[in-house]
This record gives structure tokens, sequence and C-alpha cells, in this order.
């Protein structure tokens, strides 16, 4: 007889296999205030909108390292009779008074020159055109609420140059620089690419604070917004569990507010991956086309510095494990941070002090200063353990990113908003690599998938390597929509920069003294009437050093996209 314990487990087990499709796209986000309805997307329009009046002052403090917003969690920010008059206040308290609502939109894109898309969900958009539709139901009724919000792509994928790469047995379109150890292709093979997806759906049940639910909608976590070091809504979600607080978290006494967040799930792969063979993970070598995903998040804004918000997050990618086995990393992020308590344990790993799970975490802060329109952010992010507290003391930048930003409110009236965004990600091998070995971000030895859901990246759109990237942004909100201006330089695709000592691969790679580099720039405007919204955006991606200069020469890629949707 199973225990009870047990019988939860296999409960929890087929509940997320159940919820897995095996096809994969999330349908477009710019859905003006109507779309508050099925809550705030992550990267979204709603999304972005609240965030400027937190920091224009126009409604409470928010904890914002923990996301998406449920749209109970919408109504409870935006229904308090002491919030403002603010530019989309009535069109969004009419869309949140609805329990029950039906919507879609549809989608097209057209890329000129090469694969160009960020931050999009997991529509894949490949060089060429792209069409994009999907469904959106949601409903709501005391503590429950259900969002249901399919979609299907399809993808001209075009041909394009193709970077060689160095892994013999490796099919074409792999990832050129780390083709063994993450599933990110070039291209998503050689025919048309159509994938159908559960999208951004979540069953939720709230109460007293706390919150639990399915769900497959995009994560965001920490305090990126284009760059995000764990998750954002670049590969789209995946199906998890979760259980944490709602809305602004649990107020305590004299401490603060605390918002947590736990989740359990499934990630799965592109037909492309480095790993193929069964689902579930054999050894090293056969290391299974799925993995377990289990991470916590916690932040906290002090009593006497509401405004203020830091916290740190946690997250495992861990085999996928025949029968009951695979249950065991329910408790990863609760395990010790450091590696050496790890001796004894190295099964599925050739690390005698390891094994096949691959950890990753990041510490943030977030402080707002909402009467002169001010928000200054900075996040820490690192890839896998630190032996003990005297290496973390020592080398905290061992294998690790920083992000930044700043944004300012540069107009506040009742019926225009307006706010200037700096961001900043530095994901560079430091000189630390003089002398000790160095990893590269989101490749991960052991689990060959890297940290990406389909073939796309869950964290930072930018690539994987040592990598970095700049943007500014300028965003205005009216009573009739928005105007978004976005200029961003990435360097992508890069081993180093510096002399490589201590790199692996090594400094007679192929690539090892090159990067790429692209610089974007577009402009994008909603327009919205009663549930409708239309979304334009057209820009230009200059890719300056393009294929690490074999091919010696620039590229430039025009694109232009457009959504409408209605609810």
């Amino acid at each position: 007889m199973l225990s009870s314990s047990r019988w939860a487990a296999v409960a929890l087990v087929f509940l997320l296999d159940v919820a897995i499709s095996p096809l994969g796209a999330q349908w477009q986000s710019n859905t003006g205030p109507a779309g508050a309805v099925s809550g705030a997307i992550v990267g979204g329009d709603v999304e972005r909108y609240l965030r400027a009046l937190a920091l224009a002052g126009i409604i409470k403090p928010l904890p914002w390292a923990i996301r998406p917003f449920g749209p109970v969690d919408l109504a409870e920010f935006l229904l308090d009779s002491a919030v403002a008059q603010h530019p989309w206040s009535g069109a969004m308290r009419k869309a949140l008074s609805s329990r029950a609502a039906v919507g879609g939109v549809v989608y097209a894109g057209a890329n000129t020159g090469f694969p160009w898309g960020a931050n999009d969900g997991a529509m894949w958009q490949g060089r060429g055109l792209t069409f994009a539709a999907g469904a959106a139901a949601t409903f709501r009724i005391g503590p429950l609420s259900l969002v249901a919000a399919p979609a299907a792509f399809s993808a001209s994928n075009n041909s394009f140059d193709l970077m060689p790469q160095q892994a013999f047995g490796i099919r074409p379109e792999a990832d050129p620089l780390f083709p063994t150890v993450i599933d990110l292709p070039q291209r998503m093979g050689s025919k048309p690419y159509r994938r159908v997806d559960p999208g951004e759906s979540t069953v939720r049940v709230s109460g007293r604070g706390i919150s639990a639910g399915l769900s497959t909608a995009s994560l965001g976590w920490g305090t990126g917004e284009a760059f995000p070091a764990l998750f954002g809504s670049n590969a789209g979600g995946f199906s998890h569990l979760f259980l944490g607080t709602a809305g602004r978290g649990l107020r305590i006494p004299i401490v603060g507010r605390v918002n947590a967040r736990y989740i359990f799930g499934v990630l799965e792969q592109s037909d492309w991956s480095p790993v193929q063979g069964s689902q579930t993970f054999v050894n090293a070598a056969q290391s299974g086309t799925r993995r377990l995903g289990t991470g916590i998040n916690l932040s906290w804004q002090p009593g006497v510095f509401p405004n203020l918000e830091v916290g740190a997050s946690r997250f495992f990618h861990s085999p996928f494990l025949s029968g009951n086995r695979r249950w065991k990393a329910w408790s990863k992020p609760f395990e010790d941070v450091f590696k050496k308590s790890f001796q004894g344990r190295s099964e599925g790993s050739a690390d005698p002090t390891g094994d096949a799970d691959n950890q990753m975490g990041s510490f943030f802060a977030r402080w707002v200063f909402p009467r002169r329109g001010l928000e200054a952010t900075f996040e820490i992010f690192r890839e896998d353990h630190n032996w003990d507290s005297r290496d973390l003391a020592q080398e905290p930048e061992n294998n690790s990113a920083r992000m930044a930003s700043i944004r300012a409110v540069t107009s506040r009236r009742p019926t225009s908003l307006s706010l200037l965004t700096l961001e900043y990600f530095d994901g560079d091998v430091r000189p630390i690599a003089q002398a000790r070995a160095q990893g590269f971000l989101y490749t991960h030895a052991g689990l060959n998938q890297g940290h990406t859901q389909r073939g796309q990246l869950l964290g930072s759109p930018i690539g994987a390597g040592a990598i970095a990237g700049q943007r500014i942004a300028w965003e205005r909100f009216t009573p009739s929509g928005s105007l978004r201006a976005n200029l961003q330089r990435w360097r992508t695709r890069a081993l180093r920069t510096r002399n490589g000592e201590g790199l692996n691969p090594p400094a007679n790679f192929l690539f090892a003294g090159s990067h790429d580099w692209i610089i974007d720039a577009s402009l994008a405007s909603t327009r919205f009437s009663g549930g409708r919204a239309l979304t334009v955006e057209g820009g230009i991606a200059w890719a300056g050093n393009w294929q690490l200069d074999i091919v010696n020469e620039s590229r430039t890629n025009l694109y232009a996209r457009a959504s409408w949707s209605l609810f």
C-alpha cells in the first residue's frame, strides 16, 4: 500500500504528464487593457503598464520579482478605490469587472535577412513569414480562476547561411559553439516549422494571500525585462505546478511583505537537440529528452522601506528518472548550497562530488522612488555551486552574470504616462578565468539541453556563452494606446573577449577569439477601441560581424510585425 505522500506524488506526476503537449507557442501579449481580463502576461503591454503605474506612484508598491500576475492579482492592484486616474483606468476597470470572457488574437510577421525575434513566447520567428493565431477564455468564481489560451503558429523558416560547428555527428542546424551541451538550433530544420501549444494557460486557486495551481504560462523571475537572467518570456512557459503567495504577498507586522513561489515542472526539447533516445534518464550518455525543473523564488519588501524589494531565486534542471525515483527532485531547491556536501553522491555524473543536476540562482534588489518617478535594479546570476563559504567569499564572480537597470518617468499626467528605460546585461567571462576554468552561461554538461525549452532560451534571449547586451527604450501610454521606441545592442555567440586562459573550450578553438554583435532599432504602436487592439511594429537589425567573421561581412534584417486582438 502506498503512503498518502506517495499517492500525492503519483497524482502530481499524472497531472504534469497530462498537461504536456507533444507539440509546442505563446499567443501574442499586446492586447491593450482589454487583455487584463486574462491577467498580465510576462513581457506584455499590460505588465509593462502596471510597472509604469507603480513607478509613477499611482498604485501601491508591487512585488515585481515573482510573476506572472493573474486576473485576481490585477483586480487587487487596480480596483482599489484609492487608485487615481490614469490613462487606461476606465478600460482596465471594465475588463477586470468581467468574471468570464472570450477573446482571440491573430499575428503576422516577416524577417528579410535572418531569424530575429526575442521575448515573444515559444513562437519561432525564422527568416521569411510567420503567422500565428490564438484563443483565450477566462473564468473566475470564488477562489478559482481559469485562463485557457491555446495558440498555434507557422513559420516559413526560409534558408540562410548556417555557421559550421565542430562536433561530428551533430545536425548542421545545431548551435555552432556548443553543439553538444545546449538545445539551441540556428534553424528549426529545413522545412516550414509549425507548432501548437497550451500557451498562457493557468488553473489557479487563491485565498488568504496564498495561491496554487497548474500552469503553462511564461514565468518572470528577477528584475530583468528585455534581459531576464533566469526566466522571462523568450521561450514561453513549460508545464508546472506552483504554490506560493498571491497579490502583494503576505503582510507580517514590522517585518513587511513577503512573497514566495515554488514550482515543479517538466521541460521539453526540440527535435534538433543533441540529446536523443528515451524520455527518461539512463546515464550520462543518454540523459533523457525530458527534464524536471524545480525552483523557489523569495522576495521581501521591508515594512520601513515598502518600495524596496530584495530577494533570491534558485532553480534546478534534474534528470527525468523512471518511476517514483523522479520525485526525489522535488526537494532540490532546499538542499545545501555548497558542493562539498555532495561527496559520495555521483549518480549519473562522472564527477565524484556532483550529480547530473544543474543549479542556477540569482540575488536581486529593486528600489522605487515614486515621488521622483525613478526605479533602480541590480541582479547577479550564478551557474553551478561554490565549493564552500570560503570559495563563495573569494570568488563570487565565478560563472556569473550581472544585470542592472534604471527607469524614470518622463511625463506623468491623467491622460498620458511616459517612461525611459536603460537596461544592461553583462555575462562576459571574468578575469578570474586566467586562474580558474570558467563555464559559459546557459550551457550544461550532464543534461545537455542547457537552460532551454523546445530549442529556445528560458532566460536572456541574447544567446549562450560569454554574452552581453545594452538597451534603451521609451514608452508612452495614452487613453487610446501606446507608443514604444527601442534601441539595443547584443553581443551574442561569443566565447571570450580576453586571451582565453582557463576557458573551456580552449583558446585554440576555431571561434575562440571572436564574437557576433547585432544592433536593433524598432518602433511599435498599439491602438485600441473597446475590446479591440491593433499593434504594428517595424525595425531593423544589423549584424556587424556576421557568423563570427567567417563569412567576413555584415548582414541586415528588416522586420515587420502586426497583431490584432479582440476580447
